[in-house]
């Protein structure tokens, strides 16, 4: 499943000092393992060509900037790098308890094919995902709500809209916040302001993401049977991949809030592109 959950820098302090204190972390050669066997390095590295093409997070700046953009993005984003910084975080919170339950589920037969399809689909145009799981919804709603259902529990498992819209309004905040900083952009809102007008549009996000979720799962998991979803979303619902979900998650928003940040930042230095 997509990575959803928010954790700030400050949350990933303490969940350190708190898994730390009580459990081993994982080494780093096992963190890598595990990175490739559930997909999580395919979820990082897709980052770079997701902020390339933009806009999402950042709003018209790609269209402004355009090549510009696309040159700072790829170099922001360079996926060996978000990897490092992965495996930091996961050696400093991650512990190996939750290291090897995860592997164990992903690792298993259905595991591996539910990794090569969410893999695949990162491959995908997600416009061209969500037309074709729209469909897919579109006959499931007379012959299979049951299966609907389970889509939603899934998403549910794994933080829910309101985690994700959470998550989404805090990158497009620090981004922003950066971006004023730094004199690329003419905001003249505080911190607490432009989080509190972004937060008036959550009801929407949250609807939207609960939406497109449905759509984006019909998509990846069209070829598996009823029983192996089942599977999927009673493996989800277990406390220990919750806690690794919310921990993978807290890395990738944390990754990607601070590289958001950081392109912001060097847009500064460049000038918007104009038509000749």
């Amino acid at each position: 499943m997509t990575f959803q959950r928010l954790m700030t820098g400050g949350a990933v302090a303490v969940a350190a000092l708190c898994f730390g204190a009580a459990l081993v972390a994982a080494d780093r050669d096992t963190s890598r393992e595990f990175l490739e066997v559930t997909g999580f390095d395919v979820a990082i590295t897709s980052m770079q060509e997701s902020a390339m093409n933009g806009p999402g997070i950042a709003g018209a700046d790609p269209d402004q900037f355009g090549y510009q953009w696309e040159r700072l993005a790829e170099e922001v984003f360079e996926p060996e790098a978000m990897i490092d910084q992965t495996l930091d975080m996961m050696e400093a919170i991650m512990p190996q308890e939750l290291v090897d339950h995860g592997i164990a589920f992903y690792g298993s037969p259905l595991g591996q094919r539910l990794v090569a399809a969410e893999n695949a689909a990162q491959g995908v145009a997600g416009d061209e995902q969500l037309a074709e799981g729209e469909l897919i919804v579109t006959e499931l709603v007379d012959e299979n709500p049951a299966r609907l259902n389970e889509y939603r529990l899934m998403n549910e498992a794994i933080g829910g809209p309101e985690q994700s819209a959470r998550a989404i309004i805090e990158v497009q905040v620090r981004y922003l916040m950066a971006s004023a900083n730094a004199g690329a952009s003419d905001i003249r809102f505080s911190e607490s302001e432009l989080r509190e007008i972004l937060n008036r549009q959550s009801d929407r996000l949250e609807q939207s993401i609960e939406t497109s979720s449905v759509l984006a799962a019909a998509y990846v998991y069209r070829d598996f049977e009823d029983s192996e979803i089942v599977a999927y979303r009673e493996a989800l619902e277990a406390p220990e991949m919750q806690q690794v979900y919310e921990i993978l998650n807290g890395i990738q928003n944390e990754i990607m809030g601070e590289r958001y940040a950081e392109l912001a930042t060097r847009l500064a230095d460049v000038a918007p592109q104009t038509d000749i």
